[in-house]
């Protein structure tokens, strides 16, 4: 099959509508992320169920709609319960369970920035680093920083996505060394998942131990996320496989404005090959732990807080535009130092990312007007064409409501 891109923006408009200072030492005690009570789950299943039936009905591609197969949504309201529910199904013939872990592709991309942003607060290394110091081949190696690859501001080129799963990070990003950047460092925001396999690879290479270690013990194990972990690599509940979008012209995006079917989703090499930019498996209510944690301050500090949250004049500028080539108004204001942004209407600004990978389409997002954490998979890629924001526009209002 053909492989996707493991990306998350929000470039794909076809229808308009991707701990206080630090995290805790390894070996403390973890934070808890017990399940509610069922009666819980049960009352906000009920809420979300006329929402949920009416958003996985809504996809399009123009002459033909679809319906998602399956949808797992999770939420909490300031640090109150997580509660979760779900749709449908995750694989044919079998219901899908609030708890189902997926593929959560990009999404991924979260834990790579906030281990990162600890190395830079620790003093392992600086955003303000150039690659050079790590990848001697790179080009422009001297000129790119880490921030800059955070940012997605590094004009480096592409992955060769024919190798991701059968090659190492390491040989997939000499891959990309090979090939000529696209453009001058830090003049243009290229959603870049390259960036992020090498920041997998920095991360590793400056704290000499193992990626997938590293976020065990800095996020996975502290905040007891029981049900998340990195394809491959670590080891938990098996995610469901989803399902694809299939036309004439090829799977997922390439069926806008197409006629097509929805078919279950075959492994996919990419589920473990998108290591630090994309491999993570997960469950809805992990996520709204995680970005919980993540925006509401408890894994950075302070000031490396504030730069994955401030939004860069690059991407602003990019999305910006994208959205005024559609004639639509804008949803994702754009991204900072890992963190995207976006305005949802009756909630006010949301931060966080989203991930579309084979067989998985979905969003974490924390609203801190609200106080909000929703998170939502679904069991398709893609859902809806829209992989910037795939229910959080339909979704997010209703479950406020639904916590209140």
């Amino acid at each position: 099959m053909r492989l996707n891109r493991f990306t998350a923006i929000a470039t794909v408009l076809v229808l308009a509508g991707a701990l206080a200072a630090c995290a805790p030492e390894p070996g403390s005690s973890p934070t808890s992320t017990e399940s509610p009570t069922s009666a819980a789950d049960a009352v906000f299943a009920d809420r979300m169920a006329a929402a949920l039936t009416q958003w996985r009905a809504s996809p399009s591609t123009g002459p033909f709609a679809f319906e998602i197969p399956g949808t797992a949504l999770a939420a909490s309201l300031g640090d109150g319960e997580v509660v979760a529910t779900a749709s449908g199904e995750g694989e044919p013939g079998v219901p899908l369970a609030p708890d189902a872990t997926f593929h959560i592709g990009s999404m991924t991309k979260l834990f790579t920035a906030a281990l990162v942003m600890q190395l830079d607060q620790e003093g392992v290394l600086s955003l303000g680093d150039t690659i050079d110091r790590w990848f001697p081949a790179a080009p422009n190696g001297g000129t790119i920083t880490v921030r800059m690859l955070l940012q997605h501001e590094s004009g480096l080129d592409e992955l060769d996505f024919d190798l991701v799963g059968h090659v190492t990070p390491q040989e997939l990003v000499d891959d990309v060394f090979t090939r000529a950047p696209v453009f001058a460092p830090g003049t243009e925001y290229e959603y870049l998942n390259a960036g992020y396999i090498m920041l997998g690879r920095i991360a590793e290479l400056a704290a000499e131990t193992p990626y997938a270690e590293l976020v065990d013990t800095r996020f996975i194990e502290p905040l007891g996320l029981t049900s998340t972990y990195l394809d491959g690599e670590g080891s938990g509940p098996e995610a469901v496989d989803g399902f694809v979008l299939v036309c004439d012209a090829g799977e997922g995006a390439d069926c806008a404005k197409q006629f097509g079917t929805v078919e279950h989703q075959e492994t996919s090499p990419q589920w473990t090959g998108a290591w630090s930019a994309g491999a993570m498996v997960s469950s809805a209510r992990d996520q709204a732990h995680w970005i919980r944690a993540l925006v509401g301050g408890d894994v950075v500090d302070e000031r490396h807080l504030e730069q994955m949250l401030e939004i860069t004049p690059l991407s602003s500028e990019f999305f910006t535009a994208t959205y005024g080539a559609q004639g639509v108004p804008a949803v994702q204001l754009g991204e900072g130092t890992g963190l995207a942004t976006w305005n949802v209407p009756g909630v006010g600004l949301c931060h966080g990312h989203a991930g579309a990978i084979p067989g998985s389409n979905g969003i974490a997002a924390y609203c801190p007007e609200a106080g909000l954490a929703i998170v939502i998979l679904n069991a398709i890629e893609p859902a809806g064409l829209t992989p910037g924001y795939p229910g959080l526009t339909p979704l997010t209002a209703g479950a406020l409501g639904a916590l209140r």
